[in-house]
């Protein structure tokens, strides 16, 4: 049997909505791949997007044996999409990016050089010199970065971004983890502080829009510090210290005042407001332990990640596997 070479560099792109510039972003990555001297294989990973850009996929990975191209069964997010990637991922050094052209793959060379002269680095992230998203989706990343900071105990001088090198031995240990909604910004960090970012080129979007909305930004927000996070427990066990606290306050007062002959009728509005207030926050307490008892429930009852619908191209083997081979 013949063995395959080993790969070094797998490059792995969750793919929604980008059928007009997939083939110009596998033509620029091949070149880019090709220069660096280094065997590589390229993952698509296509997330049931709207257009046709499975076609192409299949396409690029039956003239390329480099290419593999993986379908699935239905939209899971850019989180799942890349988690997958990385389960079939076999590269020493797995690359991550967008697939809109907004990562130009002239500056993965640059992120190379970054993590490979710095040993102590498990993983390299390129922060955009100038971001071009819309105010939408940039209002929404330095909010989704604020939050992170404050519920993952996170650096606030280092930037999570999808634009990433990282080293086999951390791709492994994300993989372990096993998490139902995977967000790859939390899970690096839960599992290493080796992190480090250089400043790469961001470039405008060529085709279509983005897919994020403030609804979908929300959503992740919430699933970061409810996922990675026991924070949000923690602060609704303080808050209801707190409540307890100045219930048993008030009902000092109101019984000292019954008692000295002080109780009048009016309070309407100041009832009607306490009640409101501790109404909603009653709401926003269910809703935090809700999410948490549905992740339980889905992980029991083994709800996958992603489901797999199809797959082209053949998957070639890491420098580990060939020397079991």
């Amino acid at each position: 049997m013949t063995k395959q070479a080993p790969v070094f560099f797998s490059v792995v792109i969750p793919v929604y909505g980008s059928e007009p510039i997939l083939r110009k972003l596998y033509q620029r990555l091949i070149a880019v791949m090709e220069g660096m001297e280094k065997p590589f294989e390229i993952i698509f990973v296509e997330d049931s997007g709207p257009d046709g850009a499975w076609p192409v996929l299949r396409d690029l990975a039956k003239s390329d044996k480099r290419v593999r191209a993986i379908q699935l069964m239905s939209n899971s997010g850019q989180g799942a999409a890349t988690y997958c990637g990385f389960s079939h991922a076999s590269g020493q050094f797995v690359i991550t990016m967008d697939d809109d052209l907004q990562h130009p793959p002239e500056e993965i060379p640059a992120m190379w050089d970054a993590i490979r002269s710095q040993e102590s680095v498990d993983v390299i992230m390129g922060v955009p010199r100038k971001k071009q998203h819309n105010f939408i989706r940039r209002l929404g990343s330095r909010f989704i970065h604020r939050v992170n900071c404050i519920f993952l105990s996170k650096d606030p001088n280092l930037q999570f971004t999808s634009f990433r090198i990282i080293r086999r031995p951390l791709v492994q240990g994300m993989l372990e983890l096993k998490t139902l909604y995977p967000a790859l910004g939390p899970m690096i960090n839960s599992v290493t502080h080796r992190i480090g970012n250089i400043i790469v080129e961001h470039a405008p979007r060529q085709e279509g829009r983005s897919g994020y909305s403030m609804g979908k930004i929300m959503k992740q927000t919430m699933g970061n510090f409810i996922g990675y996070s026991m924070l949000p427990l923690r602060l609704l066990a303080i808050f209801g210290a707190v409540g307890i606290v100045t219930s048993l306050l008030l009902a000092t007062i109101l019984l000292v005042r019954y008692f000295l002959g002080d109780t009048t009728v009016p309070g309407w509005t100041s009832l009607a407001l306490l009640l409101v207030i501790l109404s909603g926050f009653n709401f926003f307490a269910f809703a935090v332990l809700g999410e948490y008892v549905i992740r339980i429930l889905q992980r029991s009852n083994h709800t996958p990640q992603y489901i797999i619908r199809e797959v082209v191209g053949a998957r070639r083997l890491s420098k580990e596997a060939n020397d079991a081979a």
